[in-house]
């Protein structure tokens, strides 16, 4: 089997480099002067590390068909996604219970950690603490919690009660 190697001077070469990513000229005319294959240019350039630049409105249809995909994909695995979302914030609830000592500290229940609540002490709270877990980081879900006290459901109930 004979291999023919197509050998690129060093004109056809500087030809590339200078016209493959300005755009003036389109595959087809580069292709036609320097009289090589559209595919051998193309492969030439990512040899050579050079690249077009994407045109603005090839920029947006990509865009429009990747919120597509996004879209069919999420409607087709919409109750798997919950499902993780949902068991992922039930980890983070539970490690971040746990790193708080998983007991009330009031009266000291450890039964159950799901009957465990956090409770801001002062009023510099960021926001909601279940809303902080499910949409933030866990770095900022840590900030929030180290302003928490954990406490069983009655302890909490009694606290806001007496206006703590």
């Amino acid at each position: 089997m004979v291999m023919l190697v197509m050998v690129w001077t060093n004109n056809e070469l500087d030809y590339l480099k200078k016209e493959y990513p300005s755009l003036r000229l389109n595959i087809e005319e580069i292709s036609k002067h320097l009289n090589k294959s559209k595919t051998a240019i193309h492969k030439k350039a990512i040899r050579i590390g050079v690249h077009r630049p994407r045109k603005k409105r090839d920029l947006e249809k990509f865009k429009i068909l990747k919120k597509k995909l996004n879209d069919r994909h999420y409607k087709k695995h919409k109750n798997d996604i919950y499902k993780r979302k949902k068991e992922w914030i039930r980890i983070k609830t539970l490690e971040l219970k746990n790193m708080l000592g998983g007991k009330c500290s009031k009266c000291g229940y450890n039964k159950c950690i799901q009957a465990l609540e956090f409770h801001h002490m002062g009023v510099d709270k960021e926001g909601h603490i279940t809303k902080i877990i499910k949409n933030s980081s866990r770095q900022k879900a840590l900030k929030e919690v180290k302003k928490c006290i954990l406490v069983c459901a009655n302890c909490h109930r009694e606290l806001h009660y007496l206006g703590a």
